[in-house]
């Protein structure tokens, strides 16, 4: 029985898959971390690096990726889906505080000082996610200082819009507010379906679902979006950006 030749062909088919599983997961790493803007920015040579540490996960959805109080060992950044930040306090009270979709970045601040997550993060329809380990991090910003320059203007860019969103909280009028959010969660230029409950973005707001469906209402008859259930198609990105400019 000629078994030898037909077990070598196997195990030469089971390499050669493997390294194409392999590669693969690499071009799919890469481009996540290309889609985040400020990784992009630091060059070719900085994302090989951080890709070559990296590695690509599948969550299910409605998994609880992390949660507030756990340590943060790794920068989370969504390749595919959507993961949804929240904070639940002792009384057992959610609010929504943002959600990240591919081409931003989780657990920055936490990784960097070495501490735990800020928010639980739950994936809200089925995820890749890049896990890129906090240690490999530092080895690169120590490589490559052009991420750490990244990095540096990330940060004052988020404290910025932290403190212009509590301005808005108390000084803007809630149409105005709604489209800020709405164009918060908006990727690029055109139309744009957001995948989200009202009562999720009514959280993220600090109003009720009642107050939230009026506004989306009034919106819908303005032409600037489409309300579906439990999505938000944004219809007219142009005049919602107009609206959330309005200081009024």
């Amino acid at each position: 029985m000629r078994t030898g030749p037909v077990s070598v062909s196997l195990s030469s088919d089971t390499v050669i898959e493997g390294l194409f599983v392999m590669q693969e997961t690499t071009v799919r790493i890469k481009k996540a971390l290309a889609n985040v803007s400020w990784l992009s920015a630091c060059g070719e040579a900085t994302l090989q690096h951080l890709a070559a540490h990296a590695t690509l996960e599948q969550v299910a959805d409605g998994t609880t990726v992390t949660w507030r109080g756990r340590q943060m060992t790794h920068l989370l950044i969504p390749a595919q889906g959507v993961l949804e930040l929240s904070i639940t306090n002792s009384q057992g009270k959610r609010h929504v505080i943002n959600r990240q979709e591919p081409g931003q970045v989780f657990g920055l601040i936490p990784v960097l000082e070495d501490s735990e997550a800020i928010h639980d993060a739950v994936a809200r329809g089925a995820c890749e996610i890049v896990r890129v380990p906090q240690a490999q991090l530092w080895q690169v910003m120590r490589a490559h200082p052009e991420l750490n320059d990244q990095i540096i203007r990330l940060l004052c860019a988020r404290a910025r819009d932290t403190y212009q969103a509590l301005a808005a909280q108390t000084l803007t009028a809630l149409p105005n507010r709604l489209a800020r959010v709405l164009l918060s969660q908006v990727r690029g230029t055109g139309p744009h379906t957001l995948v989200m409950t009202q009562a999720d973005l009514a959280d993220m707001l600090g109003i009720t679902r009642q107050s939230l469906n009026v506004e989306l209402k009034r919106l819908e008859r303005q032409g600037l979006v489409d309300i579906g259930r439990g999505r938000i198609d944004i219809t007219n990105q142009a005049q919602l950006a107009r609206l959330a400019a309005d200081p009024e």
